[in-house]
């Protein structure tokens, strides 16, 4: 059963012992990913982590963020599991991990890491197959979509400036934010791709999951949208209603 879905930005930099003391750019991000986070753990203590990786990688339930710097160890299970933590894990996946110690220690995350260049027609299938699954299952899930936009909005980004990014990152965040699935899932592979949109696969799944299994209208809420370090960052609540 499907419950909600929180969508939030897959940037290492939430995490505060790689954002460094002075990032303050990074807090009202933080905040907001934070507080949609809480919100899906009211909703349901098993989430469906949803976003870009190597699904080869979707057997790990310990990961560190060591590849960035700092040893930091988050885990998808509340007992944390036996295994040692793996560097290779998806970046997608940590962000996900420590979310969920943050917030929601006693929750179980299951990873659904998808590779970024999977083409629309298959993120539909994958997502149709994953939606129907949830909604055959009695226990309360919610979805944890993590995805950044754009890497190319400014020329301080990381890929430089794109020309043409803003535009079609603009539509893909409007899209999202009003739970516009069908502007989702046209969103093209080519596209995406030239305009430095590496998150195109994990929304396609996660629109994808709610078309199958959402029982109720959406109720879309945005609580942060910005690009701070010209990558495109949105974080965005979809609840159900009656």
């Amino acid at each position: 059963m499907l419950t909600a879905a929180a969508f939030v930005p897959g940037a290492p930099l939430l995490v505060p012992a790689l954002a460094g003391p002075g990032a303050i750019d990074v807090v009202d991000l933080r905040t907001a990913v934070l507080e949609v986070t809480r919100r899906l753990s009211g909703a349901a203590q098993r989430w469906v982590a949803i976003g870009v990786g190597d699904p080869d990688t979707a057997d790990l339930t310990r990961g560190t963020f060591a590849g960035f710097g700092v040893d930091e160890v988050v885990s998808l299970r509340p007992d944390g599991g036996a295994e040692p933590a793996s560097a290779v894990m998806a970046t997608s996946m940590l962000v996900a991990g420590w979310l969920r110690g943050q917030v929601a220690p006693s929750a179980l995350v299951c990873p659904s890491p998808v590779e970024v260049s999977t083409t629309a027609r298959e993120c539909a299938r994958i997502g149709a197959d994953l939606g129907a699954r949830i909604a055959d299952s009695a226990d309360a899930i919610g979805l944890l979509v993590v995805a950044d936009g754009s890497f190319g909005l400014s020329a301080g980004a990381p890929g430089g400036e794109i020309v043409g990014a803003g535009v079609v990152g603009d539509r893909v965040d409007a899209a999202v934010a009003a739970a516009d699935l069908d502007a989702v899932a046209a969103l093209g592979e080519t596209e995406a791709a030239e305009a430095g949109i590496e998150g195109r696969a994990a929304w396609q799944v996660a629109a994808a999951v709610w078309r199958t299994a959402a029982t109720g209208r959406c109720s879309p809420e945005t609580l942060y949208r910005a690009s701070p370090f010209g990558v495109g960052y949105q974080v965005t609540w979809w609840g159900l209603r009656p």
